[in-house]
């Protein structure tokens, strides 16, 4: 293990020379993004506003952009921040529904109000890494606690039936209350499907992961078993093999761009070669041929810049919805910690060339989210796309023109700090 972590560290020296020119800017762009979150949340509980700027959304605190914001302040050392988001869920037993924490609030001087009653595995799982990596940097005992209680929901939402299609999968959430027929169903329509019915490609990579993190973290033999479950289903289920990348879900070919650079991060060059040879650099080359994409941005000084990231969906995809390509830097960040990943695992198997190619990717898209950053007074920021009110073709729509992301702002910190949640640590030494 030693050697591995050395081999790392060598592999960091090694790159840092090409990389040092943009080192100040990295650094200057992290310090606006902090100073943006902390001007834009809940100054009593430290909960995000998901969507500045979009009165339809004021004040509302989606749980999935809560952990990730944690995990942020986790990845700049603001642990102190993180957790006040965490033990807002911890201590909040209101926010708790069906076995886990609701979809979405906005939180007050002497509560919260909800936003939406869904509750939904993948939120739940996030804010379940969020809670496992403060347990690890903090050592306190209450925050592996509540990682194990949201993986133990996570595993009530797996399919034990081993004739199922679904056998091992995590839905994307528990049965509803009986007395409402529209709950826990998309849409809160009951003649759309239930989220206990729905099996998603990301889910499953969100269980992966905790239950990779729990089982290296306590020893307990239903995590690791629950995780190679998890990775049966996305064998059978999420991989696709003919386009060498990841279904959206089960029997739901549709490209999500963001699952792709999940999946590598998650797995790793040496899982995803037991799903075929090469499976980690087949994925994020499909996300470079049919989701990458350059676009022209307005800033406010009437210039335009020209910028490539990640669309939501591939180019066929954006065609038939008659929409213009937009960059979501939520998910380019992802893309670049992805690279990431892929350079540390060839750095560890002695592939310097590739690993250095991988990490100038990277880079490159680092560099691109540097110059896509918007000024707010002193800070930065990032709006949920570069296209307001557009079609993501995921059943809705990007936020209104003006907004700007949380979600865009923590993950633009996790990539520029090279923080990636989804890495599974290794097991620590037991005696």
């Amino acid at each position: 293990m030693k050697s591995k972590y050395l081999s790392i560290f060598l592999l960091f020296i090694m790159f840092a020379g090409p990389f040092q020119s943009w080192a100040a800017e990295y650094r200057a762009t992290e310090e606006g993004l902090q100073r943006w979150l902390k001007a834009n949340r809940d100054q009593g509980s430290g909960l995000p506003y998901s969507h500045v700027g979009d009165e339809r959304f004021r004040t509302w605190t989606f749980t999935y952009d809560a952990a990730v914001v944690a995990l942020a302040w986790l990845a700049v050392g603001e642990v102190a921040e993180a957790q006040r988001i965490v033990d807002f869920y911890r201590m909040t037993p209101e926010v708790w529904r069906l076995g886990g924490i609701i979809e979405a609030v906005s939180a007050t001087g002497d509560g919260f109000v909800g936003r939406d009653w869904s509750v939904r595995s993948g939120a739940n799982l996030w804010l379940g890494m969020a809670s496992a990596h403060l347990y690890r940097r903090t050592g306190q005992r209450s925050y592996l606690d509540l990682a194990r209680k949201i993986a133990d929901f996570g595993i009530s939402l797996q399919d034990q039936h081993r004739a199922s299609p679904n056998f091992g999968g995590v839905s994307m959430g528990p049965t509803g209350a009986p007395a409402n027929p529209k709950d826990q169903h998309f849409g809160y329509d009951s003649a759309m499907p239930a989220y206990s019915e729905s099996y998603a490609t990301e889910i499953n990579i969100d269980a992966y992961a905790l239950f990779g993190m729990l089982d290296a973290e306590t020893g307990d033999a239903r995590y690791g078993n629950a995780q190679a479950l998890v990775l049966q289903w996305l064998k059978q289920n999420g991989f696709n093999s003919v386009e060498h990348r990841f279904n959206r879900g089960f029997h739901d070919p549709t490209v999500a761009s963001d699952i792709q650079s999940w999946g590598v991060s998650a797995l790793g060059i040496e899982v995803l070669d037991s799903f075929e040879r090469d499976a980690a650099q087949k994925i994020l080359r499909y996300v470079e041929a049919n989701c990458l994409v350059r676009v022209t941005v307005r800033r406010s000084n009437n210039t335009e810049i020209r910028v490539e990231g990640v669309d939501f969906i591939n180019h066929d995809f954006v065609e038939a919805l008659k929409r213009e390509p937009l960059i979501s830097p939520e998910w380019t960040f992802q893309l670049a910690n992805a690279w990431q990943r892929l350079s540390v695992d060839s750095g560890a198997g002695r592939e310097a060339v590739l690993a250095r190619k991988f990490a100038e990717k990277r880079d490159q898209l680092l560099q691109q989210m540097v110059n896509l950053a918007i000024p707010v007074g002193d800070s930065l920021a990032y709006p949920y796309a570069t296209l307001p009110d557009a079609l993501l073709g995921h059943e809705n729509r990007t936020p209104a023109a003006g907004n700007l992301s949380a979600i865009g702002v923590a993950y633009g910190l996790l990539a520029l700090r090279g923080f990636d949640p989804l890495v599974v640590p290794p097991r620590p030494p037991r005696f």
